[in-house]
């Protein structure tokens, strides 16, 4: 009995000895835990200053870079590189400062007294001379962290500091930032307050089942559930751990099948561990790394067992995110792996301080403009888009004139403000294209890429400087300012960035030279030619006021009875120095000024207040065309500036006809159609000018009320030699007739054309042939007498005409001779072109072509004539039997037969008298006697 009683007791006083080490050991890992996750949270503060001091550093060199590349002077980058880093902050108040290793500080952006003094003596309130062992650690270590005490806002007393310095040796500096300690204690604390009263809970629950286990132990053997009970507290501990670690945690095994996350894991990619268990990790995969790069990380894992780099993951939702990943290899105690457990941090936040350091690297803080930096990148990208496409590109450099009259006046803050305004002025004035830089003080530079002619430089250099001649408003203070420009062209000017940099410098100092506010281009020719236009356009600004503009009139005639039908008016600018000017030279320059508007309106006044005149004097009642641009056609009151004009001069409204482009009526057919009625409404009539050079819909053209079409210049020239121009002309007359729209032929100069016209039942013509444009008083005297068009190669009636072609005149005899007794009416040519004149003068039945001639050959002459003249039958006269020509010729239809030199005189007879047998055929098959 005592014995057991002893023996209880002693088993008792056992457990209670258990039970305190129990409890002595569970407070020991507690407080374990703690210094440990306090030492982890110290470690990843000290990662984040790490980093972020290694972005400030990142600065230096960006600045330092641009120093060894000649672009910024030492000084410059130095105090770049300090007002960038001044004004980096993170965690609301956390800095960075930079002394250098003498020691003597450079900048300190909360102590600025401190800056240039000499702070080999500064001490701590231990006596630490910390800035000494911040050179200390950069010169043994060249970076590393170093403790001390300093000053803390809020705090009486200086409080402890960790900080980690690196050496930026180019430049002989320091760079640093720290953290306090208390403020890592105050996170940790705040993280695990909620943990340490776990840990209470469970040594209490702890306490309470040891002694149960100790009154139970002697009656059963279930007491060892305690220490069961006491292991799952472990493992529920390690599992809470694990559970709210900040860093997202993720296990697979050796197949690389998740086999579990944590709660980090899924606040960072989305995906809970109910959805992701049993997938692998390339569910995470972004897309944005190839198959290379996970090889090499394999690689790498099973070489080294472990593997940490950024890495790009897509979240759930879809968002890809940048994050910091450490792979780990878990083995057993056989070596063979068990498990592989990837840690991971989410990034983004880091990468967006990244990009803002990026921004400020690249722009220039006050106004936001791109700096000379970037302004180079574009550059080179620019020149060698210009390079592979042959393009053109301008470079601008541009002063504000006396701008340091207005910071000695007005103050640096006005001067700021006013450097603001401009660049966003300059903004607007250019395309979205292009970039406008400042590279310090007052100049600005702009790129202008894609141009088609260099004079885009010099419109844009007039609009900068109207656009800063306005009045600044600066804080109740009115300004004004005026700017100089130098522009470079590529490639004329240079093909290289200093070379067009340089020369558009020189420009500008010849601007200030000049006067200041104007604008010159680097070379003379292109100055010259500037300041010829903008002469121009002031010179045009004054022509209407002045009374230089002034019409001449080109007759239209009808075809059929040779009278004068109509004219049009022609603008002319009589300048008093440079004497009579085509509206070629001027017209455009009046469009892009808007010029246009009033100098159109002058001319439909006065060419209306002219014909008014001379019917009121008896004149033939004809018609007047006014041409009017894109611009004036495109105003919303046409209608009513037409309709003030008829009524104020009380001219008829169908003697005015109002002729449009091609172009113009179909830039935007719709609204066309729309202004066009209401133009009929007013009775005038409407002639579309130069039909088939634009891009008519034929949709859109039976719903304009159109009166006329002209048929463009270009078609007329060789239209009777030309098979091509021919047809398409004869085309647009069959257009016009099936839609009743009469056909007016521009630019008619012989009499060819015009018989040629006439035969295709062309309605009018318009040309030299006729008539010049000539002044108003030549035009009046034309209707005053009466002048009609006369043919100066009326129609031969003869039935058969025969035309010989031969460049030898012997040739052309001896057949003359051979045919002359058969009654033939004989035409001869000794060149192609004069043979395709007498066809369209002459309606020749056949026609007798040698094959080899100088100017084209006989095969080509007779394809021209086929298409032309298509009832005209066609004879080849050769000495030469190629048999592949004559075959080739024969098929095509291009020649009806071939003569074969020396000739017999009666076969020649014979195939003449079949040719025309043929061509009598051809006419009565086309009026339907066959």
């Amino acid at each position: 009995m005592n014995q057991e009683w002893g023996s209880n007791f002693n088993l008792r006083s056992r457990l209670l000895a258990i039970v305190a080490v129990a409890f002595g050991a569970m407070a020991l890992i507690a407080v374990l835990a703690l210094v440990d996750k306090r030492a982890s949270l110290m470690e990843d503060r000290q990662v984040k200053t790490r980093h972020l001091v290694e972005s400030a550093y990142g600065v230096l060199v960006r600045f330092h870079s641009l120093q060894q590349d000649g672009e910024l002077t030492e000084n410059q980058a130095k105090r770049a590189a300090i007002e960038t880093i001044r004004n980096m902050r993170y965690d609301d108040n956390e800095y960075f400062w930079i002394n250098d290793l003498q020691p003597r500080m450079v900048m300190h952006p909360m102590m600025p007294q401190l800056d240039g003094k000499d702070l080999s003596d500064f001490k701590d309130p231990n006596g630490k001379r910390l800035f000494v062992a911040f050179v200390a650690t950069v010169r043994n270590n060249g970076a590393g962290f170093v403790d001390y005490l300093w000053p803390k806002p809020g705090f009486t007393q200086p409080v402890p500091k960790t900080s980690y310095v690196k050496g930026f040796l180019p430049w002989g500096w320091v760079i640093g930032s720290g953290i306090y300690l208390d403020d890592v204690n105050r996170i940790f604390w705040d993280r695990m307050r909620w943990q340490a009263g776990i840990v209470f809970v469970s040594i209490t629950l702890l306490g309470v089942m040891m002694l149960l286990l100790a009154r139970r132990v002697e009656r059963e053997i279930h007491h060892y559930a305690t220490q069961l009970a006491k292991s799952n507290a472990e493992l529920r501990l390690s599992a809470a751990v694990f559970e709210h670690t900040v860093e997202g945690v993720m296990i697979t095994d050796p197949d690389g099948r998740i086999v579990a996350v944590n709660r980090a894991f899924t606040e960072i990619t989305g995906y809970g561990e109910d959805e992701i268990a049993g997938l692998t990790g390339a569910t995470l995969k972004s897309e944005r790394h190839d198959e290379q790069f996970y090889a090499s990380m394999w690689s790498v894992i099973r070489e080294t067992g472990r593997w940490q780099g950024e890495l790009w993951n897509r979240r759930k939702n879809g968002d890809i995110y940048p994050e910091w990943l450490n792979i780990s290899v878990v083995k057993d105690e056989r070596g063979r792996i068990t498990h592989y457990v990837g840690v991971f941090s989410d990034i983004s936040s880091m990468k967006e301080s990244e990009s803002k350091l990026d921004h400020l690297a690249h722009h220039d803080p006050l106004t936001g403009l791109p700096n000379r930096l970037l302004l180079n990148a574009r550059m080179e990208h620019s020149l060698a888009r210009a390079q592979r496409g042959n393009a053109m590109l301008a470079v601008m450099f541009l002063d504000l004139d006396h701008f340091k009259d207005i910071n000695d006046t007005l103050g640096h803050p006005i001067g700021d403000l006013l450097l603001q305004e401009t660049a966003q002025r300059l903004r607007d004035c250019v395309r979205e294209q292009d970039t406008v830089t400042r590279l310090g003080g007052d100049e600005f530079t702009i790129l202008l890429e894609d141009l088609d002619d260099s004079r885009f430089a010099s419109t844009v250099a007039q609009k900068i400087i109207a656009a800063l001649a306005e009045k600044f408003m600066l804080q109740g203070h009115e300004v004004f300012v005026t700017c100089s420009v130098g522009i470079s062209i590529f490639p004329s000017d240079g093909g290289d960035i200093t070379t067009l940099f340089k020369n558009a410098d020189s420009a500008l100092y010849r601007a200030k030279e000049q006067g200041r506010n104007n604008y010159q281009y680097y070379t003379e020719e292109l100055t010259t030619r500037a300041m010829e236009r903008l002469a121009m356009e002031n010179s045009l600004r004054h022509a209407l006021e002045r009374n230089e503009l002034v019409l001449h009139y080109q007759p239209q005639v009808d075809l059929h009875n040779g009278s004068i039908i109509g004219m049009e008016a022609l603008l002319r600018w009589q300048h008093p120095e440079i004497g009579l000017i085509s509206p070629n030279a001027f017209i455009p320059l009046a469009e892009e000024t808007g010029l246009i508007i009033p100098i159109g309106e002058w001319v439909l006044r006065t060419a209306c207040v002219q014909l008014k005149a001379w019917i009121d004097e008896g004149l033939p009642k004809i018609r007047v065309g006014v041409n009017l641009s894109s611009r004036q056609f495109n105003q919303n009151n046409l209608d009513e500036v037409v309709a003030s004009a008829l009524r104020d001069t009380g001219l008829p409204p169908s003697c005015l006809e109002l002729e449009l482009t091609e172009r113009t009526i179909m830039h935007d057919a719709e609204n066309t159609v729309t202004i066009l009625n209401k133009l009929r409404a007013l009775g005038v009539q409407i002639s579309i000018d130069d039909f088939g050079t634009g891009y008519s819909s034929l949709s859109y053209l039976k719903r304009f009320p159109i009166d006329r079409i002209k048929i463009d210049q270009s078609f007329v020239r060789e239209i009777t030699s030309n098979p091509e121009d021919a047809a398409i002309s004869q085309a647009i007359i069959s257009l016009s007739h099936s839609l009743n729209i009469k056909t007016v032929a521009e630019g008619v100069e012989t009499a060819e054309q015009q018989e040629f016209l006439r035969s295709r039942l062309c309605d009018e013509i318009q040309g030299f042939h006729f008539s010049h444009p000539v002044p108003q008083q030549d035009m009046c005297q034309l209707l005053k007498d009466g002048v009609k068009l006369e043919s100066k190669h009326a129609f031969i009636q003869e039935e058969r005409v025969l035309l010989l072609v031969d460049d030898e005149e012997g040739v052309l005899n001896a057949i003359a001779r051979v045919l002359h007794a058969d009654g033939y009416r004989i035409l001869r040519a000794t060149r192609p072109r004069a043979a395709l004149d007498l066809l369209a003068t002459h309606p020749v039945g056949v026609i007798i072509s040698d094959q080899r001639m100088p100017e084209m050959n006989g095969i080509e002459l007779l394809r021209k004539v086929r298409k032309l003249h298509p009832d005209t039958v066609r004879i080849m006269l050769t000495a030469h039997a190629d048999q592949q020509m004559i075959a080739a010729a024969i098929n095509e239809g291009a020649v009806f037969k071939f003569i074969f030199k020396p000739w017999g005189d009666e076969q020649l007879r014979i195939d003449v008298r079949q040719a025309f047998r043929k061509h009598d055929l051809n006419l009565r098959t086309q009026i339907g006697k066959v």
